[in-house]
Parts: structure tokens; sequence; C-alpha cells
């Protein structure tokens, strides 16, 4: 049993956190696309500097499979999409609230081959060659990246041709760690996943895509912690933000693209 004494005391250590203002942190957790982990990590740290009472875990990986985790019941407060098109159908499936999505930048599609390869690639019709063996693709059912390059080549007619060369992939990360092995020849990823040099890879053609590349974040509507993730959405628009992404090589988007 305890004695008075710690009774005594137990209740004036409680009444000292109380007047210090202490609460526990609340955890947001952010599913967001592979190509925004390093940028995203950043912003986190100067959102936590910010918001010293709200700390952010993230979960990382192809924007379809964050979809498919959230549509599955995954405990997710916010979702951050590498395209358009999967934010449109979580808000379609009432897993997003349809007022709170804000685009937060954009990106260019590039393709990256071999340091050491011994062909040039000057067009894009050149991956259609015999010498181009290998080529890494995010699987376009559920990586963005890969969604974009197939619509690329199917409007380059070349989709059939290089059909039987191509390496699925699950997210643009994967796609850059092939070329650098020396798995693939080529890969199609995003123009901010060489922004550091990478040993093994070098940059051959910036895709010109009827689209744009845009991504977008949303509030889930299943969230406990709604007003956390509001403040979250919210700093993603102050200029610190926009100026931490541009350093990562991201674009920036005008929010009429809503």
């Amino acid at each position: 049993m305890f004695s008075v004494k710690k009774i005594v005391a137990i209740v004036v250590l409680s009444f000292a956190i109380c007047r210090s203002g202490y609460t526990a942190q609340i955890e947001l957790l952010i599913s967001a696309a592979s190509s925004m982990t390093d940028v995203l990590q950043e912003i986190i740290v100067e959102f936590e500097s910010t918001y010293p009472d709200i700390k952010v875990s993230t979960n990382f990986a192809g924007s379809g499979t964050l979809l498919r985790q959230i549509e599955r019941g995954a405990p997710v407060d916010l979702f951050l999409s590498a395209d358009q098109m999967t934010m449109q159908e979580a808000v379609s499936k009432q897993l997003i609230h349809k007022d709170l999505v804000h685009h937060i930048a954009g990106n260019r599609l590039i393709l990256v081959g071999r340091d050491d390869l011994s062909f040039a690639v000057s067009d894009i019709a050149d991956i259609a060659s015999l010498r181009v063996r290998r080529i890494a693709i995010g699987n376009p059912d559920s990586v963005p990246a890969g969604r974009y390059a197939q619509a690329l080549l199917v409007d380059k007619d070349l989709w059939s041709e290089v059909s039987p060369k191509l390496i699925f992939t699950q997210n643009v990360r994967q796609c850059l760690d092939y070329v650098a092995r020396g798995e693939v020849d080529l890969a199609f990823v995003y123009a901010t996943d060489i922004r550091m040099p990478r040993d093994g890879v070098r940059e051959l053609l910036t895709m010109d895509l009827s689209s744009l590349i845009v991504y977008p974040v949303g509030v889930i509507n299943s969230t406990e912690h709604l007003e956390e993730s509001q403040r979250f959405l919210s700093f993603l628009k102050t200029t610190k933000v926009t100026n931490i992404l541009e350093s990562f090589g991201f674009l920036k988007v005008e929010e009429r693209l809503r």
C-alpha cells in the first residue's frame, strides 16, 4: 500500500506537470509517395520544431499501394500521392476530405541510364533499339511514374515494341537502384530522384508529357487528429516549405490546378 507521503508526492508531481503546461504529443502518420522520402523528412523536422506537441511518422511506398492500405483501414492521418488520379480515386471513395486537398509540388519524368552505356540515347525512340535489353519502370497499376511512362510510350507508339524489355518495380527508388547496380540499361524516374549525383547513373532525357506531374496531399476522413492534420496541411502551404521543396528540385504548382 502507498504511504501518505508517497500519495502526497504523486499529487504534488501531477500538479506541477499540469502547471508546467506539459501535454502528451499527438502522433500523425503520413503515407507518402516514395519520391517524396528525402524532402518530406526535412519538412517534418521544420514542422516538429514549430509544433513540438505533434510528432510525425511516415510510411513510404508507391501511391497505389498506399491507397490500398488506406482502403483496408491503415491508421493514416494524411495521404501524399505522386499523382492527381490516385488522389481523385481516394476522394471518390470518400477516404479523403475533398475540401482538404492541397497540391504542394510538381516534378518531371526523366530517362536515366547506366553510366557505362556503350551507345547513345538521344531520343525516346532509341529505347526500342536491340542494344537496349532491359528498362525499369514503376508498375503502372500502382506507381504513378510508371503510369506516366506508359502513357508516354503509348502516345509514341512504342509500348508494344518495348514491353518485352520492361521490368516492373514497386516504386521509382527501386528503378534507380536497378540502374545503379547494372541490372537494367535504362529506367524512368523523376528528376528529383537524381538531384544528388548517383554512382552508376546518368540522366539521358527529360520526357515531354501531355499531363502535369502534380503531388497532392489530403487529410484522411477517418483521422482521429483532424485539427493537427489540418495544421500540418496549412504548414505545407507556407513559404518555408515551398523553399524546401524547390531546394530538392520540385516545381511550383499553382493552386488553380485543383
